[in-house]
């Protein structure tokens, strides 16, 4: 049995146009992300408000104008928004999605934890 490198070589160059045409046209990535917050042992005494959510994204567009702010702290201010004082138990995922070649792009930062109302004494007079 003899071994070709002719025929390799030939399928080589459409097996890589393919993967690269198929991650440029459309990407949608999702992953965890971690952070660190405080444990029920550093809020116990305060009121909890319940499970809260916030989101902050960031777009760009054909590789020149990016707006947005997919910030952590972001994403935690809209979370507590007028609801808590303080997050705690924070998860956070990312994700990103791209169309025809990052024309168009777009990161996302998603937090989730418990929201808690500090006490009057802790809270900063202005």
């Amino acid at each position: 049995m003899q071994f070709s490198f002719r025929k390799i070589s030939a399928s080589v160059p459409i097996v890589f146009a393919i993967m690269f045409l198929t991650n440029c046209l459309y990407t949608n990535i999702k992953s965890p992300g971690w952070y660190y917050s405080q444990s029920y042992s550093d809020v116990r005494g305060m009121e909890p408000v319940g499970k809260l959510e916030g989101l902050s994204c960031g777009t760009s567009w054909l590789w020149m104008v990016y707006t947005g702010d997919e910030s952590y702290e972001t994403a935690v201010q809209n979370a507590i928004k007028d609801k808590a004082d303080l997050l705690f138990d924070v998860q956070t995922d990312y994700s990103y999605k791209s169309f025809i070649f990052a024309l168009y792009f777009e990161k996302c930062t998603r937090v989730t934890g418990i929201g808690v109302k500090l006490p009057q004494r802790l809270l900063k007079k202005e």
